[in-house]
């Protein structure tokens, strides 16, 4: 994935339509995230991987509503894109957000 490519294109977006997508964003990873733990049973939940998705959803969704009531002392979008898409030494959570990202690329492509 070229991040810098995707720092353009969400720049370009209208303030609505970053918002959107970043919402459909956090609708996808936390489909994800359903796989590190099982409702209802005695399977071992990945806390770690929770954390992050947590975290992850706190940033996005203060992002989101910086968006939305235009903040002025919000970050610049090129700053939440490179948290979410830069490589990271957990190969699983770095697939875990790709994978959410392109999902949300392709439902409002």
């Amino acid at each position: 994935m070229n991040i810098d490519s995707e720092v353009r294109n969400f720049v370009d977006l209208s303030s609505i339509d970053k918002a959107r997508f970043l919402a459909r964003f956090m609708y996808e990873l936390t489909l994800d995230a359903r796989n590190f733990y099982s409702p209802g049973s005695n399977q071992d939940i990945d806390a770690n991987k929770l954390r992050f998705v947590n975290e992850i959803q706190h940033r996005v969704t203060r992002f989101i509503e910086q968006i939305l009531i235009d903040d002025p002392a919000r970050p610049a979008d090129e700053v939440l894109l490179k948290l979410l898409l830069a490589p990271r030494s957990e190969k699983t959570i770095e697939a875990l957000v790709h994978s959410a990202y392109t999902r949300t690329i392709q439902a409002l492509g």
